[in-house]
This record gives C-alpha cells, sequence and structure tokens, in this order.
C-alpha cells in the first residue's frame, strides 16, 4: 500500500534568507508520497524568483499583497492534493523523517486530527513541544523534554500535520485572525469537535522562531490581543463567556502590575518560567488593548455567526474538556 499523499503548505513573506535551508531539508525527507506548496505574500525580497530558479518542483502561489498567516495557508490548502495538509514555516529546517512520524501517528487513530512536531531551536534546545490552554482561555507554550506521544491542548503552525477533510469542515484557519493564535483556535474548534491533537517527539523541526515578524511588532500585537479575546468570546460556551473573560481581565492585570513592580524595584521587565511560557508574554500596549477592545465591539456579528457555528457541530462542553485536561490550570 502506497503511503497517503501529504501537501506541505509554506507561507512566505520577504523570506528568500530562509527558504534555502528550509527547502533543501525538504528535498532530504525520506517520505516519497509529498507536494510543497510556497504562498507568498507580495514578497519584494526575490523569494519568488529564486525558488521558481532553484526549486522548480515547488508549486508556487503569488499573492498581490500580505495576506498574513491563515489566509494564505487557506489558500495553499484548496489546491492541495494531499489527503494531508502538513503546515510549516518557512524558518525551519526538517529533519529526514519528520513526515513518515507524523503520518505514522495520525494514521493509528481516527479520533486524531492534528498532531505537532517537537520544536527545537538551531541549539538542540526546546522551543515547543505543544501549546495547554488554562481554564479561563489563557495560552501556554511547553518547553518541557517529552519521549512520548502526548495530547495537547493546540499544535504550532510551525509544524503540524492534520486531516485536510476535518480542516476543510472547521472552515479551516480563521481569516479574520490574520495572523497569530489561529493555530491554537484550531485546535481548540478541534477539541471541540470531538477530535483529539497531539504531539509526536520523534517528529524533529528546528526552528528559528519569530523571524519574519520583527518589522511588524505592533501589528503581530494587536492582532494577538484581540485574537485572544475571540477564541473566549467563540470558543467558551455563553454560560462560561463573561466569568473567563473577566478572569482573564484580572489576571492580565496582575501580570501587568507584577512587570511593573519588578521594573521598579530590580530594573528588569521579564517573567520568566522553565517549563512554561505564556503566550501573553509580548506585553500589548494600552493603546493596542484599547484597539483590540474597539474591533470586537465592531465584529459582534462576525463573532456572534462564528461561536452560533461551534455550539451547532459541538460534541465537547467546557466542562467536559477541562474533565479531560484538554483545559486546565494544572499544565501538564
Amino acid at each position: 500500500m502506497s503511503a497517503p499523499k501529504v501537501s506541505v503548505i509554506i507561507v512566505n513573506y520577504n523570506g528568500k534568507i530562509l527558504l534555502e535551508k528550509c527547502l533543501e531539508s525538504l528535498l532530504k525527507v525520506n517520505y516519497d508520497n509529498f507536494e510543497i506548496i510556497l504562498v507568498d505574500n507580495n514578497s519584494t525580497d526575490g523569494s519568488i524568483e529564486y525558488v521558481i530558479k532553484n526549486f522548480p518542483s515547488v508549486i508556487v502561489i503569488k499573492l498581490d499583497s500580505n495576506q498574513g498567516f491563515a489566509k494564505p495557508n487557506n489558500i495553499g490548502a484548496k489546491i492541495a492534493k494531499g489527503e494531508y495538509l502538513l503546515f510549516l514555516n518557512n524558518d525551519t529546517v526538517v529533519t529526514s523523517d519528520f513526515i513518515s512520524e507524523l503520518v505514522k501517528v495520525i494514521e493509528t487513530d481516527k479520533k486524531i486530527a492534528i498532531c505537532q512536531s517537537l520544536l527545537l531551536k538551531p541549539d538542540g534546545s526546546i522551543d515547543s513541544s505543544g501549546d495547554f490552554i488554562d481554564t479561563i482561555g489563557i495560552v501556554y507554550n511547553s518547553k518541557e523534554p517529552i519521549d512520548r506521544i502526548r495530547e495537547i491542548s493546540s499544535a504550532r503552525g510551525a509544524s503540524m500535520i492534520t486531516r485536510k477533510k476535518l480542516f476543510v469542515e472547521l472552515g479551516g484557519f480563521d481569516e479574520m485572525f490574520f495572523v497569530s493564535f489561529e493555530d491554537v483556535d484550531l485546535g481548540w474548534r478541534t477539541w471541540i469537535k470531538g477530535y483529539k491533537v497531539v504531539i509526536n517527539p520523534k517528529s524533529i523541526v528546528y526552528h528559528h522562531g519569530g523571524k519574519t515578524h520583527v518589522s511588524i511588532k505592533n501589528e503581530i500585537a494587536f492582532h494577538g490581543f484581540k485574537n485572544q479575546l475571540s477564541m473566549k468570546i467563540t470558543n467558551f460556551e455563553p454560560t462560561h463567556r463573561i466569568n473567563r473573560l473577566l478572569k482573564f481581565f484580572f489576571i492580565f492585570g496582575l501580570r501587568e502590575l507584577k512587570i511593573l513592580l519588578d521594573y521598579k524595584f530590580t530594573g528588569k521587565t521579564t517573567m520568566t518560567s522553565t517549563k512554561y511560557e505564556s503566550k501573553i508574554a509580548a506585553k500589548p500596549s494600552i493603546k493596542v488593548i484599547i484597539k483590540s477592545l474597539f474591533w470586537i465591539i465592531s465584529n459582534q456579528k462576525y463573532l456572534s455567526k462564528k461561536s452560533n457555528e461551534i455550539s451547532a457541530s459541538r460534541k465537547l462542553s467546557t466542562k467536559e474538556l477541562e474533565q479531560m485536561n484538554v483545559l486546565s490550570d494544572i499544565l501538564q
């Protein structure tokens, strides 16, 4: 029996300097049945020309403007011929069996909808061993060493495989997110629909992280904060929503107070954790917070529609996800 076809989808924006190592590593993969789709966000650094000249087997889609992360991935998914979609960042270097290890896991259980690779930094330290969501919707990135397949709340879009059929059923990544937390939202909705999200530490990918984000820091902060609020509004049932949003703002406020006090007495502004780091670690300014809240108020129709769609297909309640430790204050 031939291996199922996998479509590797890479979104690029002025990442020519990163693409050489990424694509060269993909050509050394030991999986026989896969295609590579590059969706380019109107790069001006010669990325398209470089890929067409040096990697002619890569399918290239050039967009007319920078469409972020969610929409380009959805565009790539629409033309993908694979049974499985593998989303991969352009700032990664993959190992030879990373695809086969992902496919091996997702093929063993029809309930597994998404599987993440173990993400390592270039020096070999852990970049991400999965994301976890607490009971008020705050997301934490795990940096804990793991040696077994385990369930996680959501997978990192830097390297994750998913079933194309289910991805389409879920509506793909939420394009209103533009960039940031769209992978978390997808994972959360996957669990709500009754499927599983896991990580396989034998699928190893080296991730430089944040290389294309430096020049658009304020925009990333805005999308990050408004997307966190959006997820809480749509993915919690109405009976849990207000209470958990208030708790989120209370904890967020305490966190900001601690940062302020730390700076006043020690001159430092960072909050560190050995195993987990909050994904709200990038501090949004007051301007970003106000802009995010205004966006939420202005987009109630969209949020209501998405919430109703999630409710209509919901298989697992928030309480059930808490009992399963998918949403948990005790980080795994």
